[in-house]
């Protein structure tokens, strides 16, 4: 019997997303949504199978039924249903980024190791295979010492004047904080332990209160270096990701599906890869972890790790100074 789920926060990516991956998990139930107006809770909630909908965060949590919830709200909204929700024994798979600062991180991950609830946060790059294949090659060695790598992350997605992503007070920044989250978060479980940034941010398309273009650049502890750049309103590029080795290099690229590139020994060799609902990989291992059998790909403490970078790279464009992790 798989984990009964309660949504909060039925936005885009629940419905897109989340909830459609729920219903197709070997392992995982979609009990339950929350969603303010209750016309659209009862909408989303009979659209897509939900036994029940609720209109606030308290409701939801005290249903007696639910295993475990997904936190799909704007960025702010982390923290305390988080807490709220390890306070009645659930489960929780909370967003990304993880919170609006270290602070409701380190707040989190306390609420749920004293309740003995597993927290995990949505950094789904890491469920892939191609990207699972890449980090063993990198273990074993095949690529040499990692040099330097790439990670575009960019998306022609202009926001509107009342949409929550260009609030400060409500995303705790613009694209970095959004779009880099994911490929920090990748570079990170790839290379290793980030060590030194050093970032650009800007807003000089549409004036953003947050940062609409960043460029951050990364020091490992390994000697490698990175950079990602993220951007609301540029045309996205068809390289995923680049890394180059002493013995190698690995790129994967965008046609039509992924593909993998590599370069070792002197053999260049392109691997295709299939699509994967990395959504559903999630959830299914989330309700293996619960149950004892596996251990977590991605835990709270590299929510925690994840915004100690983030929070390092805004005091660098702040500062224009090279920051250390």
């Amino acid at each position: 019997m798989g984990l009964k789920w309660g949504v909060i926060g039925a936005g885009s990516v629940a419905q897109r997303r989340a909830m459609p991956a729920i219903n197709k998990a070997a392992n995982a139930e979609l009990h339950a949504l929350m969603s303010r107006d209750e016309d659209r809770a009862k909408q989303l909630s009979e659209k897509h199978g939900a036994s029940k909908y609720y209109t606030s965060v308290t409701d939801l949590i005290s249903d007696t039924e639910l295993d475990a919830v997904y936190i799909s709200t704007p960025v702010y909204m982390h923290c305390e249903p988080t807490i709220e929700a390890a306070g009645n024994g659930l489960h929780i798979m909370c967003d990304k980024p993880m919170a609006m600062n270290m602070n409701e991180c380190q707040r989190m991950i306390e609420a749920c190791s004293s309740n003995g609830v597993q927290l995990q946060i949505c950094f789904l790059f890491r469920f892939h295979s191609a990207f699972q294949q890449i980090r063993e090659w990198i273990i074993e060695g095949r690529l040499g010492r990692i040099v330097q790598a790439r990670m575009p992350f960019m998306k022609y997605a202009p926001k509107s004047s009342g949409d929550w992503h260009i609030d400060p007070s409500k995303s705790g920044g613009g694209s970095l904080i959004d779009l880099g989250a994911h490929s920090i978060d990748l570079l990170e479980y790839l290379i290793g332990e980030v060590v030194e940034v050093s970032a650009f941010c800007n807003s000089v398309i549409h004036n953003y209160d947050v940062d609409e273009t960043a460029m951050l650049m990364m020091r490992f502890k390994n000697g490698g270096q990175a950079v990602t750049e993220t951007s609301f309103t540029a045309v996205g590029s068809d390289q995923i990701l680049e890394i180059y080795g002493t013995d190698g290099s690995v790129v994967v690229f965008n046609d039509e599906g992924w593909k993998i590139q590599t370069v070792i020994d002197d053999q260049r060799q392109v691997i295709g890869s299939q699509y994967e609902d990395l959504f559903q990989l999630q959830f299914e291992h989330f309700a293996r972890c619960v149950a004892g059998n596996e251990q977590p790909v991605v835990s709270g403490g590299d929510g925690l790790r994840n915004m100690q970078i983030i929070t390092a790279a805004y005091e660098s464009a702040e500062s224009k100074k090279v920051v250390l992790v």
